[in-house]
């Protein structure tokens, strides 16, 4: 019964160990297929930390298959010295069995028997047939030895096979496990570089637009002057249609006034309303930017352009083309930053884009 409860521990320690192991190697899956201009600052984030745990456990992994392939080296080892040394003794106790064979086969029974006849009484007949027994039986004795040598001869070439095969096995899964390990950190590496840029390129960003937030303040409040209409977002189109890439609020410790759409490089941008484009030019940080008042001091702004379509001063309605999607200013790839504003201030456009 406890035999039947340790084997069912053991084989429910196992299943789980495996399902881990799949586990693991989905996230890993999943994270090498990860296109780190399209992922969202929360996929990049969780793929980098998931690599980091399987690489991790792929370093324990490897290093406990090196141990085994270690101690089926020395299983090895230790084998076939067994063999060598059960071989000498076959070769020992063949080399008497030979030796009996020639002096039986030279003598032929006639000394013994003769010896036997020369007996001068019963005593000594006695004495000397018990000592030709002696000698049948020390034959029969080297025979059995060189029968009983070559059984544990077999026992132990069959031994230092199944070593042999075990030591490939685990060479082979400790190679498998290093070639794992290694792609692992190539990819691991892949992706924390992307984060570390994209890390790097938001502190840039950041920086660049709180140096810029006073000009963009001003131009917002020349163009807008004593507009006392309502500020209305209603109705908004997207500019371009991509993956959310990251959102509107802190991250990392800095406030991203937008958000990042991954639209492809050279993808058209479209006027989210009708109004009145305030700025076309140039911003550090935000790159090439058009800015668009569209009335009751709100206000859109399209960042990291590669050319513009438009120019201060023009009116856009809805859905105009205003400029193509690039990676101007301080960006990592191509993609739309669009900040929606009211009276000046930045807030999150997504609750007035469509679902």
């Amino acid at each position: 019964m406890l035999l039947q409860a340790a084997s069912a521990s053991a084989e429910s320690i196992s299943t789980l160990r495996r399902r881990q192991e799949q586990a693991r190697a989905h996230r890993v899956s999943a994270a090498a297929k990860l296109d780190a201009t399209r992922a969202s600052d929360q996929e990049l984030s969780t793929a980098v930390a998931n690599l980091s745990n399987a690489v991790h456990a792929q370093v324990a992994a490897t290093d406990a298959a090196n141990q085994a392939l270690q101690a089926a080296q020395v299983t090895e080892s230790q084998a076939e010295a067994r063999l060598n040394a059960t071989r000498q003794r076959v070769g020992q106790f063949r080399s008497v069995a030979v030796d009996s064979a020639i002096d039986a086969y030279t003598h032929a029974g006639g000394p013994a028997v003769l010896d036997i006849l020369k007996a001068k009484n019963l005593g000594e007949l006695s004495q000397r047939e018990m000592y030709v027994n002696t000698l049948m039986s020390n034959d029969r004795d080297a025979l059995d030895a060189l029968r009983g040598a070559m059984q544990d001869q077999s026992a132990e070439q069959a031994k230092l096979a199944k070593a042999r095969d075990l030591m490939k096995q685990r060479r082979k899964d400790a190679g498998d496990k290093l070639r794992a390990l290694a792609g692992q950190l190539k990819v691991q590496a892949q992706l924390q570089g992307a984060l570390d840029a994209r890390l790097a390129d938001y502190a840039a960003e950041a920086e660049a637009a709180a140096n810029e937030e006073g000009n963009i303040q001003g131009l917002l409040a020349k163009a807008q002057g004593a507009d006392t209409g309502p500020a209305s977002a209603a109705g908004l189109i997207w500019p371009c249609r991509g993956p959310l890439t990251s959102p509107f609020g802190m991250r990392w410790g800095r406030m991203h006034q937008g958000q990042d759409i991954a639209c492809g490089y050279g993808t058209a941008i479209h006027a989210a309303k009708a109004g009145t484009v305030i700025f076309a030019g140039q911003m550090s940080g935000y790159g090439n930017v058009v800015i668009v008042d569209h009335g009751g001091g709100f206000s859109t702004l399209y960042a990291h352009q590669s050319r513009m379509a438009v120019r201060q001063g023009q009116q856009v309605n809805q859905g105009d083309i205003i400029g193509y999607v690039g990676s101007t200013g301080h960006s990592t790839g191509p993609h739309l930053h669009f900040e929606t504003r009211f009276g000046g201030t930045p807030r999150n456009p997504r609750p007035y884009l469509p679902k």
